[in-house]
């Protein structure tokens, strides 16, 4: 029995590890993507034109940082047109989440001189200069991601980043979605004493929100193949422009769900939303389903599998009903 034991310990801490590796891979990259304020208590509730669309750059990259850990990365954002002043510089350091259920866990690092590190991710030499009197913790400001399918998702808990740029007492809600095709991000900002909503900004990647919606896809599955007895399997963030994404079902079927809109060429009187579902290895699906293009719902109804779709409006995160 003990044996059994150190065996699944073992299985687990592997699990783990290989899901830091490959939280990392997924997060290292250029993220371009297209911010907007859906709400601001100094601007009232902004606006998806055009006008208020603000153009953002990420890049992140793995660093050598080994007092912080075997997987650190450092993130640097600015403003499309202005690579040259970082809004945001930081260290992540990705490490297994203590806990019953895996996830990783993402401490975040701020530089007291930021200019100095600087495109730091392309500098190994300076990488080895730095020292932990060059960056603070921010302990109550670190994510927590989970896997879903290939997906990781998360952020923040509670009330413990707080903010104090504005002179009162605030702290800040923020949740992240990585995948190969998908980087998102909601950032809020509540007010301490009430918890009321100061201001919310949502960034996407590789499509202008005002244009192609995000659906959360919640997968449920039956090991008897009743319907009776679905239970939740995976949720999964898809926009409706060739969005794609895999998870894996207990019976060990590796399955992809892909989303079309207005990306898929359908006649204009014929617009239509499709959901996918295709089996790794095979080229066609072997489950479809179509609504109105306008839909904020779609679903796949298989018995053994259901897959229920539902828009993500810009100002919240539960889904239509």
């Amino acid at each position: 029995m003990i044996g059994l034991l150190a065996v699944a310990a073992a299985v687990a801490a592997t699990a783990e590890a290989g899901d830091v590796a490959t939280l990392e891979r997924l997060w290292s990259g250029v993220h371009d993507s297209s911010e907007q304020v859906v709400m601001s208590s100094a601007r009232g509730a902004g606006s998806w034109s055009e006008a208020t669309e603000t153009r953002v750059r990420t890049i992140v990259g793995p660093v050598s940082i080994p007092w912080l850990g075997a997987h650190v990365l450092y993130l640097e954002e600015f403003l499309e047109d202005e690579p040259g002043e970082p809004r945001r510089q930081l260290l992540i350091a990705l490490a297994p989440a203590a806990g019953a259920a895996p996830a990783v866990r993402a401490r975040l690092f701020t530089f007291a001189e930021p200019r100095e590190w600087t495109h730091l991710n392309y500098r190994p030499q300076l990488q080895a200069q730095l020292a932990p009197r060059d960056v603070s913790g921010s302990s109550g400001c670190e994510l927590t991601l989970t896997r879903a399918g290939d997906q990781f998702r998360g952020g923040t808990s509670g009330r413990r980043c707080l903010d104090f740029s504005a002179g009162v007492a605030r702290y800040l809600d923020y949740q992240l979605v990585i995948g190969e095709d998908l980087y998102w991000y909601r950032r809020r900002v509540l007010r301490q004493s009430d918890q009321e909503l100061q201001q919310e900004v949502i960034g996407f990647n590789r499509f202008e929100p005002n244009q192609a919606r995000l659906y959360a896809c919640r997968v449920a599955f039956s090991a008897s193949g009743r319907a009776a007895e679905l239970r939740p399997l995976v949720t999964l963030d898809l926009y409706e422009a060739g969005g794609h994404a895999r998870f894996v079902t207990p019976d060990g079927r590796t399955l992809e769900l892909t989303l079309h809109g207005r990306d898929w060429p359908f006649a204009p009187d014929r617009d239509a939303l499709l959901l996918l579902l295709t089996e790794q290895g095979r080229e066609q699906p072997f489950a479809t389903a179509w609504a109105q293009v306008d839909a904020q719902q779609i679903a796949l109804e298989l018995g053994w599998l259901q897959v229920r779709c539902g828009s993500i409006a810009p100002d919240s995160d539960e889904l239509a009903q």
